[in-house]
């Protein structure tokens, strides 16, 4: 049931613009099924974890899913996704930007002990790649290529414009990390794991993601910034022990 619900929630939504481009939104919410699902599958059967403490099967199986809609069933395309370079001087925008709060979240992590993931070599080249390529593929790369057919990049967003595709890309992606299905295929009603200091995180950082994102017009830096502040919560651990 969790591919229906996250396919549904996206359909809502975006419902304000569902009537005039019902297409490139009923991709969307069919690609939120799918990527979750495929995400939760070694979830559910551990055998597919191969052993390993993180999910790293199920960010395989989302970019697969992700790369497959790109340039299998060509429903967005690679420019439209962001795979592609940097525009001119966006690092020398979004860098001081970046740095500084990456800096913050390591700072931070060594202050209060160690709040975050393990230490082990497993967690830093896991938070070093997997997250950031597979979240960032999907909610700042496909899901926001197909939603940027239906909403206009109009909404100013300091120093570049997004879209409410932008904006319901940072819900998903917040909601994505406290509601999840890990029981079974079939389970109704999800598990709600939320707190104040974890949803202010991750506002935070899905704002960030975006806004590199648009800011500098490509995928690849989001997927840097995003795998260099997950590593900084495996550094700062590390540093507080």
């Amino acid at each position: 049931m969790n591919g229906v619900f996250w396919g549904l929630l996206c359909l809502l939504l975006c419902a304000p613009r569902l009537v005039r481009a019902p297409r490139p939104i009923v991709l969307a919410a069919l690609l939120c099924a799918v990527s979750e699902f495929v995400l939760m599958v070694p979830i559910w059967w551990p055998a597919l974890l191969f052993g390993l403490k993180y999910n790293w099967t199920g960010k395989l199986f989302s970019i697969l899913v992700s790369l497959l809609v790109i340039y299998g069933g060509k429903w967005v395309s690679p420019l439209e996704t962001g795979l592609v370079r940097p525009l001119p001087g966006a690092w020398r925008a979004v860098g001081p930007v970046v740095l500084g709060l990456a800096t913050v979240q390591l700072v931070s992590t060594v202050i209060t002990q160690g709040y975050g993931p393990s230490q082990a070599w497993e967690s830093f080249w896991y938070q070093l790649t997997m997250p950031g390529i597979a979240e960032e593929l999907f909610f700042r790369g496909t899901l926001l290529g197909l939603l940027s057919r239906a909403f206009p990049r109009n909404l100013p967003f300091l120093g570049t414009r997004t879209s409410w595709g932008g904006v319901v890309s940072v819900l998903l992606f917040v909601l994505a990390h406290g509601i999840t299905f890990r029981t079974s295929p079939l389970q109704v009603v999800p598990q709600v794991q939320f707190w104040p200091g974890q949803v202010a995180d991750l506002v935070l950082w899905g704002t960030l993601f975006l806004w590199v994102r648009e800011r500098s017009g490509s995928c690849f830096a989001a997927m840097a910034t995003h795998n260099l502040i997950n590593s900084c919560l495996v550094v700062g651990r590390a540093l507080a022990r």
